[in-house]
C-alpha cells in the first residue's frame, strides 16, 4: 500500500535494512583472534601455520572450511549472523591435548609472538591492526583460582595496540563466579566481560557459545554504522543471540536485578534476552573507575592513538616558533573532529607549559605539548523524581470557572 495513498486511521511502514542486510565492514574496527585448530584437515595445515598471522575473510567460504569444525568456525558463522562481513586477523595457536597447555598456547610467547602475542603482526604482515581481541573459549577459566592468562596477554597486547579493547567471557555458573573474575582485573582499562553464555543457532539447534563474538561484531557494526569508534554500543538487540545459558534479571526501575549487580562488578550481560546491557569495561578499582565506560576510553584512546601516527610527519624538523605553530594548529584540528561528532566536548586545549619544557629537555629536542579534553559520557541513570503539585486544582477550578461562564447564563454561576 503506497504511502501516498489517503487512509483513516493508523498505518506502520516497516524499514528493516539496517538490521538485516549484513555490513561490510573491512574499513571498520578490526577483530583479532588467536585459536587452536584441533580438527583442521592435513591438506589444509599450510593455510594457517601455527603462530603466523593470517588474513581469514569471513566471505570466503572455501577459506572458511578449511579450518574445520570447532570454535574458530563458529566464532566466524556467529558473527556473521550478527550482520558483519569483514576480514580477521588470525594466529593459529598450537593445539594441545590438555586445558592448562592449550590455555598457554592461545596466550602465547611474547618473545617469539605466538598465540595473542602473534596479532601484534599483524599490521606488519598483513595491514590490519586489531581493534577489537577475542578469544572464545578460553577466557573463562581461573585456573588455580588466579588471573586467566589469555585474558593477561589480550590486555597487554591491547595495551601496545593502544586503541584495542578485548573481550572476554567470565565463567556462567553464576553471577558471583562472574564477578569475581572481574574483580581480577579491576584495575585494567582494555578489557570488557561478559555473562553469561550465549544461544546460537548453528547446524540446526541451539547450542551453547561464548557471547564474546556477538559483542565484538556488535561493536564493529556500531563503529561502521556511526563511521567512528566514538559512540556506545550497548543498549541494542543483537541479531545472533537465540537465549542465554543462565537467566539475567533485569527490572526497570530498579536496582536488585542480576543486571545491574553485574554492571557495577564490571560485567556485561544481556537482558530481555537480547540487549546488550554492557556499558562498563572490569575497570572497576577507584583508581580506574572514572575510565570504566567502554564509551569513554575507546574514545579516550582512539584520540591518542591518532595523536601518534598522525605527528610523526613533524619528527626530524628543526625544533622552534614555526614548528610549534604547525603542531598547534595540527592538534587543534584532530580534536575539532571528534568534537564535530559530540565525542569530546568542546572548549579542549592546547597548552605549552614552560615547566614541561626545561632547557635541557628542548636542548636534547625534546618538545612537551599538553593536551586537556573530556570526553562526553554516554547516558547510564536517567533520574526522573516525581512529585504531587496540588496547585494544579487552582488551575482545574480556574478552567471549571470559564467552561461555565462560558455558557452565559445568569442561572449558572460559579462561586469563588
Amino acid at each position: 500500500m503506497s504511502n501516498t495513498t489517503d487512509h483513516v486511521g493508523v498505518r506502520v511502514f516497516s524499514d528493516l535494512r539496517n538490521t538485516t542486510v549484513a555490513l561490510d565492514v573491512r574499513d571498520s574496527t578490526a577483530i583479532g583472534m588467536s585459536l587452536p585448530l584441533p580438527n583442521i584437515a592435513a591438506g589444509n595445515e599450510a593455510a594457517f601455520p601455527v603462530g603466523q598471522c593470517v588474513r581469514l575473510s569471513m566471505d570466503d567460504p572455501v577459506q572458511l572450511a578449511k579450518l574445520g569444525p570447532g570454535i574458530a568456525y563458529d566464532t566466524v558463522r556467529t558473527m556473521l549472523m550478527e550482520g558483519i562481513v569483514t576480514d580477521i586477523a588470525f594466529v593459529r595457536a598450537a593445539t594441545k591435548s590438555d586445558p592448562e597447555e592449550q590455555l598457554g598456547a592461545v596466550a602465547g610467547d611474547a618473545a617469539l609472538r605466538t598465540g595473542v602475542w602473534g596479532l601484534l603482526n599483524a599490521k606488519a604482515d598483513i595491514g590490519i591492526e586489531p581493534g577489537i581481541i577475542i578469544e572464545p573459549g578460553f577466557t573463562s577459566q581461573r585456573p588455580g583460582n588466579a588471573k586467566n592468562p589469555v585474558a593477561l596477554a589480550m590486555s597487554a597486547v591491547s595495551d601496545i595496540i593502544i586503541d584495542c579493547l578485548g573481550i572476554v567471557d567470565t565463567p556462567d555458573t553464576n553471577r558471583e563466579a562472574a564477578a569475581a573474575y572481574a574483580s581480577d582485573f579491576a584495575a585494567v582499562y582494555n578489557l570488557v566481560a561478559m555473562y553469561p553464555k550465549a544461544q546460537v543457532f548453528l547446524d540446526g539447534s541451539y547450542v551453547t557459545r561464548p557471547a564474546s563474538p556477538i559483542v565484538a561484531a556488535m561493536t564493529v557494526k556500531r563503529d561502521k554504522a556511526v563511521g567512528n569508534p566514538y559512540k556506545a554500543a550497548w543498549n541494542r538487540a543483537s541479531l545472533a543471540l537465540g537465549g542465554l545459558s543462565q537467566r539475567v534479571t533485569y527490572h526497570d526501575g530498579r536496582t536488585d536485578g542480576d543486571a545491574n549487580f553485574l554492571n557495577f562488578r564490571g560485567v556485561g550481560t544481556f537482558i530481555e534476552n537480547n540487549l546488550l546491557w554492557a556499558p562498563f569495561t572490569t575497570a572497576t578499582d577507584p583508581t580506574t573507575v572514572g575510565y570504566r565506560s567502554i564509551k569513554r576510553i575507546r574514545t579516550r584512546r582512539a584520540i591518542e592513538k591518532s595523536f601518534i601516527r598522525q605527528l610523526r610527519a613533524y619528527n626530524s624538523e628543526d625544533l622552534g616558533p614555526h614548528l610549534v605553530t604547525l603542531l598547534f594548529r595540527t592538534l587543534d584540528e584532530a580534536l575539532a573532529a571528534p568534537q564535530s561528532v559530540g565525542a569530546i566536548i568542546q572548549g579542549s586545549e592546547v597548552i605549552f607549559d614552560r615547566k614541561l619544557n626545561q632547557d635541557g629537555s628542548l636542548r636534547k629536542g625534546a618538545l612537551k605539548l599538553k593536551l586537556r579534553f573530556e570526553e562526553t559520557p554516554d547516558l547510564i541513570d536517567l533520574g526522573l523524581y516525581t512529585e504531587p503539585q496540588p496547585e494544579a486544582y487552582d488551575v482545574l477550578t480556574g478552567q471549571i470557572r470559564t467552561a461555565i461562564e462560558s455558557l452565559g447564563s445568569p442561572n449558572l454561576r460559579f462561586v469563588a
